[in-house]
């Protein structure tokens, strides 16, 4: 149930009845046209096969630019948004700034996923893509999965955003986020410079603890209970 990105996000546009939605990192828009939200905005410094100009129109806008110049020039102008996902570069430090420019462009119902949070592997988890092009061609490793060190962003929002709620779809690491305080907080690492430090032995160390790995079902009900 719900292993499709898009059909993810749709179940989730339906508990907040989306009608605003920001894709940043769109690459060829398999995830961002199947998305049904009545307007959309896609954010990529590069898009692939021509997706922005097979698909643009009056609902659907493409902005060809970084994600860093969308916040800062464009995203004023099309004010808050329902639906928010951020699968742009995977490193934490770009992902978390993706996020944490996301909020100004958020309301007290606005839904966010975040992917790449559960790097299958050591290799996987590297956040230089040239490095890891390169380990990847000279170990001659078939699967081209990359998730960077995106999960850090999730340790982050942990400690320092304790007003969000969140959970981990299992599979493909995609960790939702919504507008509700979690109760008995207490900060893990308490520093930004532990959490950028740490390791994909981190990361199995801490993810059943910090990640909430929830079935779609437990996730889905969760946010409707908090947001209805």
């Amino acid at each position: 149930m719900l292993k499709r990105r898009f059909e993810r996000l749709n179940a989730l546009a339906d508990i907040n009845s989306a009608s605003k939605y920001l894709e940043i990192g769109v690459s060829s828009g398999g995830t961002f046209i199947r998305v049904k939200v009545p307007q959309k905005i896609a954010v990529d410094p590069c898009f692939k096969d021509d997706v922005h100009k097979k698909y643009a129109n009056e609902n659907s806008i493409f902005y060809e630019i970084t994600s860093d110049s969308f916040f800062s020039t464009l995203a004023p102008q099309h004010g808050e948004f329902d639906l928010i996902y951020l699968d742009g570069l995977h490193t934490f430090e770009q992902t978390f700034r993706d996020f944490c420019n996301s909020l100004r462009y958020s309301h007290s119902r606005t839904i966010w996923l975040i992917d790449d949070t559960c790097p299958i592997s050591w290799f996987a988890s590297l956040p230089n893509f040239r490095l890891f092009r390169i380990l990847r061609k000279l170990l001659k490793i078939k699967d081209p999965s990359w998730m960077g060190d995106v999960y850090k962003v999730i340790f982050a929002i942990h400690d320092f955003f304790p007003q969000f709620s969140y959970a981990t779809f299992p599979g493909h690491g995609q960790t939702v986020l919504w507008l509700e305080t979690r109760k008995d907080f207490i900060p893990t690492w308490d520093s930004l410079e532990k959490i950028s430090r740490l390791s994909y032995w981190d990361f199995e160390k801490f993810k059943d603890t910090h990640l909430l790995i929830r079935d779609p079902e437990t996730i889905l009900d969760q946010i409707k209970n908090s947001l209805s």
